[in-house]
């Protein structure tokens, strides 16, 4: 009896590939992936901290609850003068919230801002409990990290992936910068007081929100003016969405979406943009 049809094979439409598939070299894969691909697409990157090469953790549950515990300690070294110019920076931190805002109402009126540490001490919780992300703050609170560094109480939590990141883009001649609302200040103390040690050397350049809000399109546009690039040249990875929006319509060529354990749920605006759970899922095969 001759084999049925239905199990007849015909040896030569087999294919080569893994499970039959006929594109063995998985060429198909580049072209229809989203994610850029590092050095063919770009050769600057910019990246973010929270959520992108540090775990959000680290910087809410260790460096904020820090800065808090030791305003105090750190304001008994700090004469009238310093007193009087942490006021004016954090005068003009509140002064660009919206009066209806919880840290205008939680502190009163700014015209009640006096340069008596105490109330410093009472400002500063405002802000940091209603996550205001403000220059003077900002840069307070680098001041209370540096200190903390260097006794050795802290050290800059980085994810495992990101040394490696940095090691190849280094073989690979790509621009790597950070932009954070966190002060340049404070990023070169996290990434020269690393778990890996000190970081600081791999970065061409660092931007915080003297460069403008990341919300705010017109500060993508200012930093790819201060490296020397048109925006389309420029790989921004960050967690947050509303980052990403702005570096789309700045002209930013390609924003990435980092997703890491304890960053926020993306929502539809955050699927618009090609996703990554490794920063080595940019790493390319060479030049």
């Amino acid at each position: 009896m001759s084999e049925p049809a239905t199990k007849r094979q015909k040896l030569d439409n087999a294919t080569n590939g893994f499970n039959a598939v006929t594109d063995i070299d998985n060429a198909s894969d580049l072209t229809e992936n989203k994610v850029p691909i590092l050095p063919r697409d770009a050769k600057i990157l910019l990246l973010d901290i929270e959520g992108c090469t540090t775990s959000i953790s680290f910087v809410h549950d260790v460096l904020f609850p820090f800065a808090l515990n030791n305003v105090e300690k750190y304001l008994e070294d700090v004469d009238n003068e310093g007193a009087t110019a942490i006021v004016t920076s954090l005068v003009e931190d509140v002064a660009k919230l919206d009066e209806s805002h919880a840290t205008v109402k939680a502190i009163g009126e700014i015209k009640e801002f006096t340069n008596d540490k105490h109330k410093i001490q009472e400002y500063v919780k405002a802000l940091m409990n209603n996550d205001v992300k403000a220059t003077g703050l900002k840069g307070l609170q680098g001041k209370i990290w540096k200190s903390g560094y260097a006794s050795g109480e802290l050290k800059g939590h980085i994810y495992d992936d990101f040394k490696p990141l940095l090691d190849w883009c280094k073989d690979q001649g790509i621009s790597v910068n950070i932009y954070s609302s966190g002060s340049i200040g404070a990023q070169k103390l996290l990434f020269g007081h690393s778990e890996k040690g000190d970081l600081c050397p791999c970065f061409e350049k660092h931007f915080d929100t003297t460069s403008g809000g990341k919300k705010e399109s017109a500060s993508y546009k200012k930093i790819a003016e201060s490296i020397g690039v048109d925006p389309k040249e420029i790989c921004f990875i960050s967690d947050a969405e509303g980052e990403l929006v702005a570096a789309r319509d700045a002209g930013i060529g390609f924003p990435v979406m980092s997703v890491r354990p304890g960053n926020a749920p993306l929502t539809e605006i955050g699927r618009e943009f090609p996703i990554i759970y490794s920063l080595l899922q940019v790493c390319g095969s060479g030049k």
